[in-house]
C-alpha cells in the first residue's frame, strides 16, 4: 500500500472529520431557538445517521454507537434549552476525542447522554485556598499534578503565566485578579480546561468530588452583597452550608 495512506494521512482524515462535526453542532446551535428547536432537532437526528458512518469509517467505535442512539436518547428533550445542552454534550466528546487521538468506553460515559442529565449540571468542586469555586465538568480536559510556570514575555492582567500541556503553552488565570483572596502556597496544580477552542488552565490547591446539580439549585448574586464579584461569577450554590461560586468559563473567555 502507498504512504499516501499511512499515519501521517490516517490521523489527519480524523482530525478533519471531527473538525467538521464541530463546525456543524456550532451552526446547529446557532439556530436553535424556541421556534425552530423541533425542526432542528429533526436535522440533528438525520445528521447524526450520516456522522455514524463516518465514525465507523475513521475507528471511533463508542462515538459511532453515541451518534447511533441518539434518535432514542433525545426523545425526552423538552425545548430549546435541552437541545443546546445537548449538542454541547456531543461538541465536548468531539472536542475531546481531538484531544485524546482515540476512542473508549471511559470517553463515551463522561458525555453520556440522558433526558436526566439534560436537567442537571455536572460540575467539578475546586478549593483555591479556603476559597471554592466549581467549573462545568464538560468543560475539563485533565486535571494535571504540579508543573513549571513560566511568565509571559510582557505581563498581562488576567493571566499568571504558562504551563506546558502536551507540547503546548497553555496560559493560566490569575484568580487574584479576578477577586480571589492572594494566597501563599507552592503546592499548586492544575485544571486544563477547553472553552469555545480556547484552552486554558486554572490554578487549585485542591479538587473534591464531582457534584450533580440540579438547575433549579443554583442562585444568582444578585443582592447578595456579602459575595465575590467577578466578571465571570454570576450563580452559587449551598452545599454543607458553605457558598460556592460557579465560574461561566464562557464569560471567563470572552
Amino acid at each position: 500500500m502507498s504512504d499516501f495512506f499511512g499515519d501521517d494521512f490516517t490521523a489527519e482524515l480524523k482530525a478533519y472529520f471531527l473538525d467538521s462535526v464541530t463546525k456543524e453542532i456550532d451552526k446547529f446551535i446557532d439556530l436553535t431557538d424556541e421556534k425552530l428547536w423541533r425542526r432542528i432537532l429533526s436535522e440533528v437526528s438525520e445528521q447524526t445517521r450520516a456522522w455514524a458512518v463516518d465514525a465507523k469509517t475513521n475507528e471511533f467505535l463508542h462515538l459511532a454507537a453515541w451518534l447511533e442512539g441518539f434518535d432514542e436518547k433525545s426523545r425526552n428533550l423538552e425545548g430549546a434549552a435541552e437541545l443546546i445542552k445537548a449538542l454541547k454534550t456531543l461538541k465536548g466528546y468531539v472536542e475531546a476525542l481531538g484531544v485524546e487521538k482515540a476512542d473508549s468506553a471511559d470517553l463515551a460515559t463522561r458525555f453520556a447522554l440522558n433526558a436526566q442529565n439534560l436537567r442537571e449540571i455536572l460540575l467539578l468542586h475546586c478549593r483555591f485556598g479556603s476559597q471554592e469555586f466549581a467549573v462545568p465538568i464538560l468543560s475539563v480536559i485533565e486535571i494535571s499534578g504540579r508543573l513549571p510556570l513560566y511568565d509571559l514575555p510582557e505581563k498581562k492582567e488576567g493571566l499568571l503565566g504558562v504551563i506546558p500541556f502536551r507540547g503546548e503553552a497553555v496560559p493560566v488565570v490569575n484568580l487574584q485578579d479576578h477577586g480571589f483572596a492572594r494566597m501563599d502556597a507552592d503546592n499548586f496544580f492544575y485544571v486544563i480546561c477547553e472553552e469555545q477552542g480556547v484552552r486554558f488552565s486554572l490554578q487549585v490547591t485542591h479538587t473534591d468530588d464531582m457534584i450533580s446539580l440540579k438547575e433549579a439549585d443554583l442562585q444568582n448574586f444578585e443582592n447578595q452583597s456579602s459575595m465575590m464579584s467577578a466578571n465571570f461569577v454570576h450563580q452559587f450554590f449551598i452545599k454543607d452550608r458553605r457558598s460556592i461560586m460557579v465560574l461561566d468559563l464562557e464569560k471567563l473567555v470572552a
